[in-house]
Parts: C-alpha cells; structure tokens; sequence
C-alpha cells in the first residue's frame, strides 16, 4: 500500500533508523545508514525532515545528489557522516571514485523503491 502524503512515513523510518544508528561513529567515507531516494527533491526532504532529531542525536547526515557538487560532497564523506541520504546514480559515481563504501552499513532504507525500479536502478 501507499502512505498518504503528510502521513508521517519519512518519520516512521527516519526514527527508527536514528535509533538504530545512535551512539555509534562512522568511519570516514563509510557510514552506518543509508536511505536511497529516487530524486534530489525527495532526498531534500528527507535530509529536512530527520536533521533536527539526527543533530540531538549526534549524528551526521550527509546528502549526495546528482547535479550538485561531487568534490563537496566526497569531503563531507571523508569527515565522516552516520546517515547518507543518496540518489542511486550519485552514490554509484561515488563508491566508483572510492570516496563511499558500504561494508559498514546496518541499516538500509528504499525510500519510493517503485519508482527507482521504475527509473531503472
């Protein structure tokens, strides 16, 4: 089934990935979550929606889309971050560069999965 928009979904997941993730630190350029989103528009508004309880949390988020800058993006990975919010085409461009690795992900979330199979990921 489908979530209504505004029924609280990025929440449901977001909270339960944080609380998952917390008290743990990730690695330069190997982060402990991942949520995979079809578009930059989403991934905003994910990277919005958990900020806040991430930051009580003590967890850093990092957000890599396509049309936005790759080199700024590989630096907030290698400072280190516990939750990556990704486009499928971005993070691929990054794990072939070697600026992201995925062997310390725990916690995975395909946010709108139909539509990225849809896109063709």
């Amino acid at each position: 089934g489908r979530g209504r928009t505004g029924s609280g979904k990025t929440l449901a997941f977001g909270l339960a990935l944080l609380a998952r993730t917390a008290g743990r630190r990730a690695e330069p350029t190997a982060p402990l979550a991942l949520v995979l989103v079809p578009t930059r528009e989403l991934a905003q508004q994910v990277t919005d929606a958990l900020t806040p309880y991430a930051g009580a949390l003590r967890l850093r988020i990092t957000t890599v889309v396509g049309g936005m800058s790759i080199t700024r993006q590989s630096s907030a990975l290698r400072r280190g971050a516990e939750v990556l919010i990704a486009t499928p085409g971005r993070l691929a461009d990054l794990i072939d560069r070697g600026d992201c690795r995925l062997d310390q992900v725990a916690v995975t979330v395909l946010d709108e999965a139909d539509q990225m199979a849809d896109m063709g990921f």
